[in-house]
């Protein structure tokens, strides 16, 4: 992927630059791990970018990604989380998901536009019921949050990501699908591969290997919504079945394509999220001693972590018509992506947009979840297993501490932040799993359009 360094001419979906220009790339090892001098540089000179490599206008500055999120009328969601579709270059691959049972593919949720969108977000929000399902799974994400601590905090060390960031998520989606906790790493599974297609930079290999788990998601989520036709239950599952009178039900390619987003937003972001707001705490000088002097610090502390280190990058649209970015015109039928973690240090709210663990976000919300009709509608799952799971955390490992022996990795996928090794060290405490906890709840602020 690379920054064209001539002034945009656009005269079609294509590349509108001429040739010979120098380039700037943001696939490097250097880039993925710390993308941001890029963003500021494209914030200044270039604030809508075209990415001739991967097709697609990069959108860096905050009120433009706010526009474009709040005019879905000029901007599709249908390919809202593609980059470039690692499928599309695997005849193996194409040849295998031809077998599916969920065919034609469809799109719903994010990636579906007005008028369709809101029959899907309704569904979703029936089936799902928020406030509800918190408040009934906050006393089962604490038991999991001391269950996975019971698992290592006897040994002073542990690696934080396997060992806690991934299977907490997990597991709370898990218990949404009504999935048995035997078997989340089948889910991580075919969430990781769906999130590694969508962002394009793997081998042929994976990508065949991807398309074969599709498949088995598939009859997985048709098998068990058959389960729930025929043995009805006031679940997840069931709900999504559920006959409403005047309703047409959904097809087969719908409800697969829910629940797919369901598993990939259930964990994704939440365990990226976990890992980055860890490091964030033990490179912090000080942060940690004044979060256990003041917990109700916490709720702010993840908003903050969330805008300076927004787990998803970004999100993309398709232009409906040609549309003028005060002067450079992004054509009619373009891809854009909406960089969430470039508008989220924008300069104009966020003065040098570095964290700080005091700053107050509610002035200008961050874009972390998105905004308007298609902000996240997990929001308050990931906001509340991320205030409980921080609190325990500090509650219950003394003398937390990056493990300098073995480096921390960061992800490698673009548009994707978050940490893939976090080697941490303790003082060694007792198990402490089936002790009563009344934690706090989460007073952050929600964003905007949920």
């Amino acid at each position: 992927m690379s920054i064209e360094a001539d002034h945009p001419v656009s005269d079609g979906p294509g590349c509108p630059f001429g040739h010979g220009a120098d380039t700037q790339t943001l696939l490097t090892e250097d880039a993925l791990k710390n993308p941001f001098p890029i963003y500021q540089a494209l914030r200044e000179e270039r604030p809508v970018a075209y990415m001739e490599d991967q097709g697609f206008w990069l959108i860096t500055r905050y009120d433009d990604c706010d526009f474009v999120l709040s005019h879905p009328e000029l901007f599709s969601s249908r390919e809202a989380v593609s980059s470039t579709n690692a499928y599309r270059n695997s005849p193996e691959a194409m040849a295998i998901l031809k077998r599916s049972k969920a065919q034609p593919r469809a799109r719903t949720l994010i990636m579906a536009d007005p008028p369709e969108h809101g029959r899907y977000r309704t569904v979703l929000q029936r089936a799902l019921s928020p406030a509800r399902t918190i408040r009934e799974l906050t006393p089962r994400m604490v038991a999991i949050i001391d269950e996975l601590i019971d698992g290592f905090c006897e040994r002073g060390a542990c690696e934080f990501v396997r060992e806690f960031a991934y299977p907490l998520p997990m597991r709370v989606v898990a218990a949404i699908l009504d999935v048995p906790d035997g078997e989340i790493d089948t889910l991580k599974t075919w969430s990781d591969d769906f999130i590694s297609v969508q962002a394009g930079n793997i081998p042929p290999d994976r990508a065949v290997s991807s398309a074969r788990h599709t498949l088995e998601f598939e009859e997985f989520v048709l098998a068990k919504l058959q389960d729930r036709r025929d043995h009805p239950k006031p679940d997840f599952m069931g709900c999504l079945v559920e006959e409403i009178p005047g309703e047409a039900p959904l097809t087969a390619p719908e409800l697969v394509n829910i629940c797919l987003q369901v598993l990939v937003g259930g964990n994704e972001t939440t365990t990226n999220f976990l890992g980055s707001a860890l490091y964030r705490l033990l490179t912090t000088p000080g942060l940690i001693d004044g979060l256990c002097q003041d917990p109700s610090r916490i709720p702010d502390l993840v908003e903050e972590i969330l805008r300076a280190d927004s787990p998803l990058q970004g999100l993309f649209r398709i232009a409906v018509e040609d549309h003028d970015f005060n002067g450079t015109i992004v054509p009619k039928g373009a891809k854009l992506m909406m960089c969430f973690g470039s508008a989220n240090r924008d300069e104009k709210y966020y003065g040098d947009g570095e964290f700080d663990p005091v700053r107050d976000n509610r002035e200008t919300m961050h874009l972390a979840f998105g905004q308007g009709i298609h902000a996240c509608a997990g929001q308050g799952f990931a906001r509340r297993e991320a205030v409980l799971a921080l609190t325990r955390l500090l509650e219950r490992l003394p003398d937390i501490s990056l493990d300098e022996t073995q480096p921390a990795a960061r992800q490698n996928l673009f548009g994707i932040r978050g940490m893939k090794e976090l080697h941490i060290r303790f003082a060694p405490s007792p198990v402490q799993s089936g002790l009563p906890a009344a934690p706090a709840q989460s007073t952050a602020p929600g964003v905007r359009g949920a």
